[in-house]
């Protein structure tokens, strides 16, 4: 964990704005405003076996980060999307390093004081960049369903970006198949929305959930699932989750099929 953080956790951001041009599509030009709210924590569920009883009993620990390297990595990863999908779009990339947004990102659409005043704020940034819509990147809450080979594995709920371990189950390496009890599985679970920027409607959502359980044969001779991937593996899968999920969610909430 302490490598994980070292690697993740560099340097707190202020806000920025990065423009960017995307290609043609037919229709009215756009101008995509990209905020992601995703990297600001990674999640560490250790799995609890219960029995009789449906309450989520996983230990929940949380990593704070400071670097925006998660984040950034969804927001290029919309980007990318968007250069494919509309032709004449252009893309302005929007970064926040208010805690308020992040924490309330579940409520931002509802109509409370504290999130309508968040609302407001982003509305205003919209505007400052001319933006006709926002694509805006949150976490997603849903099952733990973590992608074994040929099954899904996990109990209780997961939430965002993090890792999930599992000490208990027998699990076997593909590529040797080796056999061990436990396994690792990083997790990105992600909700997107695209959002019309004159009157803060959301036009369209959509959820990518995606894992990959990683058997603790990976890590001969250890018996924590933690060490299946070193701290810049780590990084890397959650980078390659936040990708893959966004990418396949991308045509969908754009309308481009």
């Amino acid at each position: 964990m302490d490598r994980l953080t070292r690697l993740l956790c560099l340097a707190a951001c202020a806000a920025v704005w990065i423009p960017s041009m995307g290609h043609a599509a037919d229709g009215e030009s756009r101008t995509y405003a990209i905020l992601s709210l995703i990297g600001d924590k990674i999640s560490v569920v250790g799995h609890e076996s219960t029995t009789g009883s449906n309450k989520d009993q996983n230990r929940h620990d949380t990593m704070t980060l400071s670097d925006r390297v998660l984040d950034n990595t969804a927001v290029v990863a919309v980007d990318n999307a968007i250069k494919r999908l509309d032709a004449r779009a252009t893309t302005v990339s929007l970064a926040s390093s208010d805690p308020k947004l992040y924490e309330l990102q579940d409520k931002l659409f509802e109509p409370q004081e504290q999130s309508l005043a968040l609302l407001e704020s982003v509305k205003i940034m919209l505007q400052n960049q001319n933006a006709t819509h926002l694509v805006l990147i949150t976490k997603h809450r849903s099952d733990a369903k973590l992608r074994l080979m040929y099954q899904y594995a996990g109990s209780g709920k997961i939430e965002g970006l993090g890792f999930y371990l599992d000490a208990t189950l027998r699990t076997t390496r593909p590529d040797t198949h080796a056999v061990g009890t436990g396994f690792m599985a990083p997790f990105a679970y992600i909700k997107l929305m695209l959002v019309d920027a004159k009157t803060m409607a959301v036009i369209r959502e959509r959820n990518a959930d995606e894992s990959v359980a990683l058997s603790i044969a990976y890590a001969p001779g250890s018996l924590r699932p933690a060490d299946v991937l070193t701290g810049a593996q780590k990084v890397a899968a959650l980078q390659r989750l936040i990708s893959k999920g966004i990418t396949g969610a991308m045509p969908d909430l754009l309308g481009a099929r």
